[in-house]
Order: structure tokens, then C-alpha cells, then sequence
């Protein structure tokens, strides 16, 4: 029998709903993603069934992050959760639970790249979790890899970025990656569509089912899967962000791929040169707007007017008056 570690449902679970194997389907009443729709991944929970810890009484110290990639895009890293001495069983009271949000789809992103990974901690020091916790709504935080660039930032930033970014040194209890695409149905790819999708440990059979509260039930939808950990993990149709999250997720893109982990150095000065000239045309649209809105212009203030209002980039977006 075919097992595999990767299993979908769609989002209308009623009491519970059955998980399926095969991610290359729609799911029940469910449609793909079109061009220009919204889309947010969220971690729902995370079940933890397993301890690392030899000592009696001792208990997983447990980090959760994921990183995503859309089409030829840096890929972005986010942090979830960082605590000492974790009771074994459910987890879902997350820093954010936001894996990525995007306004509105670019049908030419067909590809998205999704890992997620649980760790428990060794010799992570306790004051560096405790001061994580301490500023968990933070970008520092939220966005590891712009720590060194947040303002006022107390904790051990070095130590931190050290363990996101070497979590194989540590003890794994989830460290998988699915990739999902926009493409037609039952072509062998796996889809990014709206639903559920539930990442296990180990590879698991068919007949499992997903609750209301989106714990694994065994085939008899009563008793609780308990054989292996595993994480659940919602795709929407909807924007789940405020604007600074938005920013900062750009920001953390931009700071990956100068940091060498977008395709090449090249594109990297390319990314660069595009968020720059993007802020510099926006710069401009709003000084030409402030200089239309005066009753009176000087001669400075009228040739600067003509030379935004005749730029072919700008001219767009500039109504005549």
C-alpha cells in the first residue's frame, strides 16, 4: 500500500473530513487559484509525539520556522515559535501563525516551495528564548534574517541566526518540503489550491481523517492519531496581513537574495535595482501629484512638473489637467 508523509483536505470539514493522497486533484468544492487572487498559508498546530530528551522529567525545547518560495523569487524565513521544557501534545499558540501572504497571485509564480521545520533545541540557552519571547511581535522576530537591520534590538541576534539557519544541528522532529503549483488537475502535480494540507513525520496510510479542530483522527474517526508528529497547515483564499507585515515580507526577500539565496549574483543586483526604481517612480508620482495640487508654481516648480508629467514611465498614472 502506497504511503506517503504529505496529505490534503479542503477547508469545509463539517465534524470531520477524509485525508487524501492525492494532491494532484482538486479537492471537494473546491476551485485553483486564478490571477490576481489573494493567497495565505497559516500554521494551524503542530502535533508533537515525540521527546529527545533522555533526563527524567525533561522536556522538548522546541523551534518552529518555515521558508517559502514563490516562483523564481528569494525564498523567505519566518520564525513561528521558540519555548523551553514544551509538554508533548498539541501546539497552536504560535508568535504569528502567517507562514506567507500575498495580495494578489502573478499567474507567471506557478511554483511554490514550502518547508517547514520542528526542532527541539539543544544548548540553546534559556535568556536567548526568554528574549525572544519578550519581543515575539517584532520583525526581528517574525523575520530573522532582518534582525540585524531592526532598530533597538536587545537579544542575542548572532545566536539567533545561528540557530534558524543550522537547525539540522539540532535534534528533528519535522523537516519536510512541498511544492505546489498552479497547473490543470491530474497531471501529477501537486496543486495550490484552497485546503488543509497535513505534513507527517514519517510516510502514513490512507483512511486517516482531519476534525473540526484539526487534530488526525484513525480510520474510525474516534481515536486520535498518536503514531507519529505532524503539522497542519492551512492555504486561504484571503489576505490575512497589515501593511508593515506586508513590507516586511518584501524586506526579508530583498535581504535574502542580497545575501546570496536567490539565483545568482546578478539577479540579486537586478532584484535591488527593481525595488529601488519601483520606490524612486512612487517618489516622483507623489511629488508631481503635491506640485499639480498648488494654485501657483514657480519657474523651477513648473519645468520639474514638465519633465515628471512627460516621463513615459509616469505618464500613466498622471491625469492631465
Amino acid at each position: 500500500m502506497l504511503m506517503v508523509k504529505w496529505w490534503g483536505a479542503p477547508t469545509q470539514i463539517g465534524k470531520s473530513v477524509n485525508l487524501s493522497r492525492r494532491l494532484d486533484r482538486l479537492f471537494p468544492k473546491t476551485s485553483a487559484f486564478e490571477n490576481a487572487q489573494p493567497l495565505t498559508i497559516r500554521i494551524r498546530g503542530v502535533m508533537i509525539l515525540e521527546d529527545y530528551d533522555w533526563l527524567p522529567g525533561d522536556k522538548n525545547d522546541i523551534v518552529i520556522v518555515t521558508t517559502t518560495r514563490f516562483g523564481s523569487q528569494p525564498p523567505v524565513q519566518r520564525l513561528h515559535f521558540m519555548q523551553h521544557n514544551v509538554e508533548k501534545g498539541w501546539e497552536g499558540d504560535f508568535f504569528n501563525d502567517v507562514v506567507l501572504a500575498i495580495r494578489d497571485i502573478n499567474i507567471e509564480n506557478r511554483t511554490l516551495t514550502l518547508r517547514i521545520q520542528v526542532y527541539d533545541m539543544d544548548g540553546v540557552k534559556e535568556g536567548l528564548v526568554q528574549a525572544v519571547s519578550n519581543v515575539s511581535q517584532s520583525v526581528a522576530v517574525a523575520f530573522p534574517h532582518l534582525a540585524p537591520y531592526a532598530a533597538a534590538v536587545s537579544f542575542g541576534v548572532p545566536a539567533l541566526l545561528k540557530l534558524v539557519d543550522n537547525l539540522n544541528d539540532h535534534d528533528r522532529i519535522l523537516d519536510e518540503r512541498l511544492t505546489l503549483e498552479l497547473k490543470e488537475p491530474e497531471r501529477g502535480h501537486r496543486l495550490l489550491q484552497p485546503g488543509y494540507f497535513v505534513c507527517f513525520k514519517g510516510p502514513v496510510e490512507k483512511g486517516l481523517f482531519l476534525s473540526s479542530d484539526l487534530r488526525v483522527l484513525k480510520t474510525d474517526r474516534t481515536n486520535a492519531f498518536e503514531e507519529c508528529s505532524y503539522a497542519v497547515l492551512e492555504v486561504e483564499r484571503q489576505f490575512h496581513a497589515h501593511r508593515d507585515w506586508e513590507i516586511d515580507q518584501k524586506m526579508a526577500k530583498l535581504i535574502a537574495e542580497l545575501n546570496g539565496k536567490g539565483q545568482s549574483g546578478k539577479a540579486a543586483l537586478e532584484f535591488l535595482r527593481e525595488t529601488l526604481d519601483t520606490y524612486d517612480k512612487f517618489r516622483r508620482l507623489e511629488r508631481a501629484r503635491k506640485l499639480k495640487a498648488k494654485e501657483t508654481l514657480s519657474e523651477s516648480e513648473q519645468e520639474l512638473l514638465q519633465e515628471l508629467t512627460s516621463d513615459e514611465a509616469l505618464a500613466p498614472f498622471l491625469t492631465s489637467t
